[in-house]
């Protein structure tokens, strides 16, 4: 277990939208913060260590490895990225965080993976993270790759890990796939917060989720974790409806990445 009134825990991307939630959540039980991204992170409060740099300056990540006991790993490039910014921040920079934490002795990495490292299953299935990956997209591989090196460090190294395959994280759903995707600020917090805390977590695979009514995985890990949501995306269907989404009608798409399943990555060669 990681002790939070003790431990140092850095928190990776945490300027970003994740970061600032987990910020919000975690600050008042864990006392000893060290947060880092590439951009300034605002209103620091005294246990809030701040560090500015590139997940790609390694001389730097492992300098903000010193007395860490877990590293939260959020850094991502997602949406609209260039292939050689997905690799640059997606690979590259993960494989320079995960090992200058093994190299530091660093004792937990809890991993912002993605429901696109399963996103080409069908939607009538319920998938569950003993199955394996099948992501949707190359940002979805990577993010299966992410989880496959933590399997091995895990068991080469016995550094602890859980993976979180995040879904729709926003502040309220958006469409009717985050009916059933959704992930609210607070649960994400409560996510990491008990994937901090698992005495063992040993390597787990989670899927990010709140308790929404439409849930269309299956995930017994939630209990083991001690994960336990209480915002449903239910309670915001009059409001998509209103905004002209159709909650009423036949699930959009056919697999659980939705569109990233069959939007191609970049035009074939001919």
């Amino acid at each position: 277990m990681i002790n939070p009134a003790t431990d140092r825990v850095l928190i990776t991307g945490a300027a970003g939208a994740i970061g600032t939630a987990l910020r919000d959540g975690l600050r008042a039980d864990w006392r000893h913060l060290r947060l880092t991204d590439v951009k300034s992170i605002a209103n620091p409060t005294p246990n809030e260590e701040c560090v500015v740099a590139d997940v790609a300056d390694r001389t730097a990540i492992e300098r903000m490895m010193q007395d860490v006991a877990a590293v939260v790993y959020m850094t991502g490039v997602g949406g609209d990225y260039t292939l050689e910014d997905l690799f640059r921040v997606n690979v590259r920079g993960m494989f320079d965080v995960f090992e200058a934490a093994r190299l530091a002795g660093v004792q937990r990495i809890v991993y912002a993976s993605s429901n696109h490292a399963f996103g080409c299953y069908p939607i009538e299935e319920r998938v569950s993270p003993a199955l394996p990956p099948r992501p949707d997209s190359l940002y979805g591989t990577f993010k299966a790759w992410g989880e496959t090196m933590l399997r091995c460090y895990f068991d080469r190294h016995g550094i602890r890990s859980v993976s979180l395959r995040i879904g729709t994280y926003r502040k309220l759903p958006i469409d009717q796939r985050s009916l059933a995707t959704w992930l609210s600020p607070g649960d994400v917090a409560r996510l990491v917060d008990a994937a901090l805390r698992h005495p063992d977590p040993g390597c787990l695979v989670v899927n990010g989720y709140s308790a929404n009514t439409r849930i269309k995985t299956f995930d017994p890990n939630w209990e083991f974790l001690g994960y336990h949501p209480r915002d449903n995306a239910e309670d915001h269907r009059e409001m998509l409806r209103g905004m002209g989404v159709d909650v009423d009608g036949p699930w959009e798409w056919p697999e659980h990445g939705g569109s990233h399943a069959r939007a191609p990555e970049r035009p074939a060669r001919r």
